[in-house]
């Protein structure tokens, strides 16, 4: 059985691997250490990794990756190449061209082996418990909430059907604690 710390061992060596890329600029061969970006666990729950250009910290979520330990050779060595992609990016072609999920970043990502792909797919990773789940009483939609909401919501599909898609109490969302 795979542990978070066999998710560290994963990061930690990726980011010690010599990559080997080609821009406009010409041939690369570069480290996520070499650049001085170091590894670390963050606790989100909506993301899967970050990489952080100022702090030159690359993040994985410690409860998605928790809940994935089967994947670990897959969507979550993915996702660290995806981060690291970023880095490599940004390092080559400087904040403004090089962030975000553009041509320049895809064409280093599927170089280095990432699939090149913004986000992942709920549906083929299991997502961590939420604390909270919104709750429809009339159509029975939920919605899963991570953190206390201090607002009033209506379900969008009930007041788009039988309100002209206007505020309706009567389809106001039930704020439900699950643990």
């Amino acid at each position: 059985m795979k542990t978070l710390n066999d998710v560290k061992k994963m990061a930690e060596t990726l980011m010690a691997k010599q990559f080997t890329f080609n821009t406009y600029f010409g041939v690369y061969t570069l480290s996520g250490e070499q650049l001085g970006y170091t590894f670390k666990f963050d606790s989100a729950k909506r993301r899967f990794g970050c990489c952080n250009y100022g702090r030159k910290t690359i993040g994985l979520s410690m409860p998605l990756c928790s809940e994935n330990l089967d994947k670990i050779d897959t969507k979550i060595t993915d996702t660290m190449l995806h981060e690291l992609a970023h880095a490599f990016s940004v390092h080559v072609y400087g904040i403004i061209e090089g962030r975000g999920h553009g041509y320049n970043w895809q064409h280093i990502a599927k170089q280095i082996g990432c699939d090149g792909k913004r986000c992942f797919d709920s549906d083929k990773v299991n997502l961590p418990k939420s604390k909270y789940t919104l709750l429809c009483e009339s159509c029975g939609k939920s919605t899963p909430k991570h953190k206390v909401i201090r607002n009033t919501y209506a379900c969008g599909k009930c007041c788009n059907e039988h309100n002209n898609g206007k505020f309706s109490d009567k389809f106001r969302l039930k704020l439900v604690t699950n643990y």
